[in-house]
């Protein structure tokens, strides 16, 4: 029986072990391992002081190997001077190429430059002018001529005024009524605002893009983990949304992922999505007062629906019940989505498998994204479930109902660079998102 025991407590033991050692280096060459996955608290403005530490950028925008001075460009940048603002003392290259599809920006350049950099680039990657990335970026240009691309379109603003609309008119009717149905159907409706909001902080700043925080999360932190960190090295240690969940959703393969911890996680995986909201919200407020040292108006647009909805409530109290139910669900339905939208399946691409040879940044985003057949047949399913994902990841400031128009650029690209433009369907993503989780082959995952 002592036997037993022993053999039981030794056993846990070596499972907890596996829970905490996670790799302290990428499976691509080069990439230079980022304290901010070490940190605890796990915020925006951890990544971006992380960044500073390892980006050889001394004070200034790195970009390449060129150190460039922005601070006199920050109130005029088209794109707004939060963009400038918060990238200061880092390596900016994947965000400059991402968000400049046409060479103007890069024509400006020299007006900013200052010196070479003294220290080798922490990423690897390339945007080599007949790599995938530019080949693709130059038939886009050409294809989104006609459009003004630079702005959202009328038909994504009428979508996402629409849902915003429907949220507060559903969360009022809920109050109103003491109605859990309505209450339910409000929170899907906050959810797909949410969404649909996501894709204007890709853009110039720009009113609709405050829809996101009725959420509780932020649109200025967003801009950090989901922008900066997420789009631009998805699915690597550099991934904020792949690292704020470790250790309780691990999606990085390796021989010894403990598999207790990835029974845990798949069934916890709801009450993590649950609680993103809260946690999220929390640390937003915790950023406004200990890095930001500012309250926006931003921060006040959480509050607007539980203060909507006491006006026609007998008492507070209900409000901010009905108000953090609608909270949990929306945020749980969220989670639902976002986890399961495009990047975690056993045939993708996760840090800890064995990288291609081409370094270009376009395959990287290709590697660790599929799209969705049966989400992309509708641009309103598009907005609202984070589809066309690819060309979003490739083209993130343009408008989704232009990404169509680049549909025929991105197949040629992919047929000359012999990468596979296949779809897949929305369970099979869902059912590869569980399975990543308890991965531990590593190996090759190229399109």
């Amino acid at each position: 029986m002592d036997k037993l025991k022993e053999n039981t407590v030794d056993m846990l033991r070596c499972e907890v072990k596996k829970i905490f050692n996670m790799p302290k280096a990428s499976t691509i060459p080069g990439l230079v391992y980022l304290s901010a996955r070490d940190n605890p608290s796990k915020t925006a403005m951890g990544f971006i002081n992380a960044r500073k530490k390892i980006d050889g950028a001394e004070g200034l925008w790195r970009i390449e190997n060129k150190l460039y001075d922005l601070e006199n460009f920050m109130k005029s940048h088209p794109g707004g001077s939060e963009w400038i603002r918060i990238t200061k003392g880092t390596d900016i290259t994947e965000l400059f190429e991402a968000h400049h599809i046409t060479d103007k920006a890069e024509r400006l350049l020299p007006k900013f430059y200052v010196r070479e950099a003294a220290t080798p680039r922490s990423v690897p990657l390339t945007f080599l002018p007949d790599g995938f990335y530019r080949t693709f970026k130059r038939r886009a240009t050409e294809a989104l001529k006609k459009v003004d691309f630079h702005k959202s379109s009328t038909t994504t603003n009428l979508i996402t005024d629409s849902l915003v609309i429907a949220t507060f008119a559903l969360s009022l009717m809920a109050a109103f009524f003491h109605s859990y149905a309505i209450l339910i159907l409000a929170s899907l409706f906050l959810t797909w605002t949410a969404n649909a909001a996501h894709n204007y902080f890709h853009m110039r700043d720009n009113f609709r893009m405050y829809y996101f925080d009725l959420s509780m999360l932020s649109s200025k932190n967003f801009r950090i983990t989901h922008a900066m960190s997420h789009h631009m090295y998805p699915n690597t240690i550099w991934d904020y949304e792949m690292y704020v969940l470790e250790p309780f959703v691990q999606w990085m393969p390796r021989k010894d992922k403990s598999y207790l911890m990835g029974m845990i996680s798949k069934i916890i995986s709801p009450i993590v999505w649950m609680l993103m909201y809260i946690v999220e919200g929390i640390k937003r407020y915790y950023l406004v007062y200990t890095e930001y040292g500012v309250f926006e108006f931003r921060d006040f647009i959480p509050f607007l629906l539980p203060i909507s909805m006491s006006l026609v409530t007998p008492k507070i109290l209900i409000a901010l019940k009905l108000w953090l139910i609608m909270l949990l669900i929306s945020s749980t339905l969220f989670g639902l989505i976002g986890f399961n939208a495009a990047h975690h399946h056993p045939d993708i691409f996760h840090d800890g498998d064995i990288y291609r040879n081409d370094l270009d940044w376009g395959l990287l985003e290709l590697d660790a994204v599929r799209d969705r057949v049966d989400i992309d047949k509708s641009l309103f399913l598009i907005i609202t479930n984070y589809g066309s994902h690819t060309l979003h990841h490739l083209l993130p400031t343009v408008d989704h109902h232009y990404l169509p128009l680049c549909v025929p650029a991105f197949l040629k690209t992919c047929e000359e660079f012999n990468v596979s433009s296949d779809k897949w369907t929305q369970w099979t993503l869902m059912k590869g998102q569980f399975r990543q989780i308890m991965r531990t082959e590593v190996k090759k995952n190229h399109r």
